[in-house]
């Protein structure tokens, strides 16, 4: 994300435990707390993988610490944020002037959902997979069951396991 945002001449912040702060530095990223990036950002992007330490992570009281007129973009799992309640209530009130999302916490989301007809709502699918690395690993997983299959042995990624047994 930082490379991305580079061009736009953004101060960078992020909060990212597991990053190591040298590569945090080479990217020109200042490293903060949750509560610095939510009260600071003018673009609130999330990118980490959902777990016991993520899940919910983005709930009402924090949202509450967000700067006037940000923008939220959650491009990484729908359970790492409480609900749409809370971001629906901060749209409404301005506090965000938009909310973008490609996952959600059940999916398909709830299309009723008063979010859904909000102006400065966008969602889309989640195209995650479709990275260079994500392709990458796909094709090699790919490669390595057809190759399982010719050489007689169980492929380890199977939709439909019961044809084994044939």
């Amino acid at each position: 994300m930082a490379r991305l945002a580079r061009p736009f001449e953004m101060n960078i912040i992020a909060r990212d435990p597991y990053l190591d702060p040298q590569i945090a530095e080479d990217l020109g990223v200042k490293l903060v707390s949750l509560d610095e990036v939510m009260s600071q950002s003018d673009f609130i992007t999330l990118h980490c993988p959902q777990n016991e330490e993520t899940m919910s992570m983005i709930n009402r009281p924090l949202l509450t610490q967000v700067k006037p007129g940000s923008y939220f973009i959650n491009l990484a799992r729908g359970g790492i944020v409480e609900s749409l309640d809370p971001l629906h209530d901060m749209l409404v009130s301005g506090q965000f002037a938009g909310v973008a999302l490609d996952v959600f916490a059940i999916e398909p989301p709830n299309h009723t959902h008063p979010i859904f007809r909000e102006e400065n709502f966008l969602c889309s699918p989640h195209a995650l997979a479709t990275s260079d690395g994500a392709m990458r690993r796909i094709f090699k997983s790919m490669a390595d069951d057809m190759a399982a299959i010719i050489e007689g042995k169980q492929p380890q990624f199977v939709v439909n396991p019961e044809v084994l047994a044939k």
